[in-house]
């Protein structure tokens, strides 16, 4: 006699098979399309967390530019000792009150008024060029105007 010990699959066994090899290839890219997902947002929120980091950088390098023109105004007004507008104590020394022309944004802005680049600006001064570009912004429109 012979024996036919074999394992038999029947097209309807095999067709199910196929169905769970495919729902679990479908299901495995559904979730790597998810972890995916996740990381974009992660990485899109660091970008935009690097743009504000970035837009405050500026703010303060343009804060840091208007203090040094205003000293360099009130230094050059003589409001220092005017009883009008009394200065804070602790501002009255002059430790604290520096003439303008000992601070590189007061001579960037000397520079500027005097027509030199942004180049310039942050190699004598010792600036960086993005505050540079920004004192020359500044003091090319304040001269145009008047």
């Amino acid at each position: 006699m012979v024996s036919n010990s074999g394992i038999f699959i029947t097209w309807p066994q095999l067709l199910y098979v196929g169905i769970v090899v495919l729902s679990f290839y479908v299901a495995e890219l559904f979730f790597f399309w998810l972890r995916h997902g996740r990381k974009n947002k992660s990485s899109l929120h660091f970008e935009q967390l690097q743009e504000q980091m970035d837009e405050l950088r500026q703010e303060l390098a343009s804060s840091k530019v208007k203090i040094a023109a205003l000293a360099a105004q009130l230094h050059a007004s003589n409001l220092v000792d005017d009883p009008v507008f009394p200065l804070p104590s602790h501002l009255n020394s002059i430790e604290t009150l520096k003439t303008p022309a000992d601070t590189p944004y007061a001579q960037a802005i000397r520079l500027a008024q005097k027509g030199a680049d942004a180049n310039e600006l942050a190699a004598t001064c010792g600036i960086s060029r993005g505050e540079a570009d920004l004192i020359v912004a500044l003091y090319r429109s304040s001269s145009e105007r008047n």
